[in-house]
């Protein structure tokens, strides 16, 4: 028996029935194939064959259903901040020794933003 066809004799109605039925109650792909025991990757295919991605609105999903975004409470570094913490050290310094004093922001924090170690290091010189 197919995972669609044990779907459809538990919930006793049509797999469409059942997809649409999540969908409608604002629940996301992921959070349905998951309800539902059903791998993400498979899913979608599923929905695709059934027509069913038009039930998905993101816009709708509960908000335990969206996907992560920037965390309230995170601390957001400008990019005139990010450069003053580089400008503290020579240009000589390394990621690497630039973590090991600098508690924050990280060096991995500059990478984000900048692109590179080297671009970042080159625009806080004023290079």
């Amino acid at each position: 028996m197919t995972k669609i066809h044990a779907i459809r004799q538990e919930f006793q109605e049509p797999f469409r029935d059942v997809v649409k039925g999540f969908a409608l109650m604002h629940y996301s792909r992921r959070a349905t194939a998951e309800t539902l025991g059903i791998n993400n990757s498979y899913f979608y295919k599923i929905c695709t064959r059934f027509d069913l991605h038009r039930y998905f609105v993101r816009a709708d999903y509960l908000p335990i259903c969206k996907p992560p975004g920037h965390k309230k409470g995170k601390r957001r570094y400008t990019d005139e901040e990010l450069l003053a913490a580089l400008r503290q050290y020579s240009q000589r310094i390394t990621m690497k020794h630039y973590d090991a004093i600098q508690q924050k922001p990280c060096a991995d924090t500059i990478i984000r933003r900048f692109g590179t170690w080297k671009k970042a290091k080159k625009i806080a010189s004023g290079i």
